[in-house]
């Protein structure tokens, strides 16, 4: 290509020519491998010609509502109680690591799974999701705007995702817990 011409003089675009058209879809050979690493939580949806792998989210009907929520909360406040709080905080630091569950939880036959995969919580991610998103952040932003974000943390679990604002920024949701 000479690099004198002007850019009045370079080829233009041709969408006709680009790439074909649908019609010619299905010649373009067998769907690829699913790629290494990939897990049973991706699964191909085909389109014609191409395998595009979607993550599964965990379904709405395996979430847990307000309802049992509510009774997991009641059961953590009165093991706060009773153990003075320092029985329930150990207890924590060994159902987070464990079952992806705090006490409550536990005792509900509850976990808390990520939303995309479905996988189960390591511990970092429940001290993430339970102490600093749901102790600091949601503890802030509640100071500021004067208990605003707790109504809303609170009325969110009634919605169709059935998350409240901590999951939601955690991209967690809470489910029963297989057998």
């Amino acid at each position: 290509m000479n690099m004198d011409k002007t850019s009045a003089e370079a080829p233009t675009y041709n969408a006709a020519q680009a790439a074909p058209g649908p019609a010619q879809a299905p010649g373009f050979g067998p769907a690829p491998a699913v790629p290494a690493g990939v897990t049973g939580a991706v699964a191909p949806v085909l389109a014609p010609g191409y395998a595009v792998y979607v993550a599964q989210t965990v379904p709405k009907e395996v979430r847990v509502g307000a309802g049992t929520r509510f009774v997991a909360y009641l059961l953590n406040l009165l093991l706060v109680v009773v153990t003075l709080g320092i029985g329930w905080l150990v207890w924590a630091m060994v159902t987070w690591s464990t079952d992806a569950a705090n006490p409550g939880q536990k005792l509900m036959g509850l976990s808390v799974v990520k939303k995309d995969t479905g996988a189960r919580l390591t511990w970092g991610d429940m001290l993430v999701r339970n102490f600093l998103l749901g102790g600091v952040v949601l503890g802030f932003l509640s100071g500021i705007t004067l208990t605003i974000v707790a109504w809303v943390n609170l009325f969110k679990i009634f919605g169709s995702e059935k998350q409240t604002l901590v999951d939601s920024m955690a991209g967690t949701v809470v489910v029963r817990r297989a057998a």
